[in-house]
């Protein structure tokens, strides 16, 4: 005959508590797993959107370091005035010649950015004497990049210079939004002559 007392093993009752025991630690660890790729997407989200953001600053910023004739207005057509200006609402075209010469070397080509409907946009002049249309304009930052705010300042001085501040955010949903600021001085590299 066989004593059931000394035999060996768990009771249910221990098999339910560790089992709780079991579920509630793993919970906790797929909580925080989920929170960890949260965050992760959210930083991949932001890292690319900034260097999307940061490529088009740093091609606008070689540009413009080796054009001439800065000139901002709120429309289209304009002319190089070297005009000093501020803009902070609205729309806003930047113009400059560019270091690159036309097709006969007889003028320098016209390049324009131009911010609208939260994002920055870019066309150049690809004729001497042909002007720039809003047709030629192409974006320049992703569309999950919008623009917010904005400073822009021209400087036709004895050095020429742009400043420019963008604050907005970055990610299409709500959840990896992230909110950033840039600014950035642009001078002329050579003296305004």
């Amino acid at each position: 005959m066989i004593n059931l007392s000394k035999q060996k093993g768990f009771t249910l009752v221990e098999m339910i508590v560790s089992l709780a025991i079991f579920t509630i630690v793993a919970l906790v660890a797929v909580g925080a797993l989920v929170k960890v790729m949260d965050a992760n997407k959210k930083s991949i989200s932001l890292k690319t959107s900034i260097n999307n953001l940061n490529f088009a600053l740093e091609s606008m910023t070689r540009e413009m370091r080796v054009g001439r004739n800065y000139t901002c207005s709120g429309s289209l057509p304009m002319t190089l005035n070297k005009n000093n200006c501020e803009m902070n609402s609205g729309t806003w075209y930047l113009a400059f010649n560019s270091s690159k010469d036309g097709p006969s070397g007889s003028c320098k080509l016209i390049y324009i950015y131009k911010y609208d409907n939260n994002t920055i946009y870019k066309a150049e002049q690809t004729l001497c004497n042909v002007p720039i249309a809003e047709s030629d304009f192409y974006p320049l930052i992703s569309p999950d990049i919008i623009i917010s705010n904005y400073i822009l300042k021209t400087y036709n001085s004895d050095q020429p210079r742009v400043f420019l501040y963008i604050k907005g955010s970055s990610g299409v949903k709500e959840k990896y939004k992230t909110e950033f600021s840039l600014q950035t001085t642009i001078s002329q590299r050579l003296p305004k002559i």
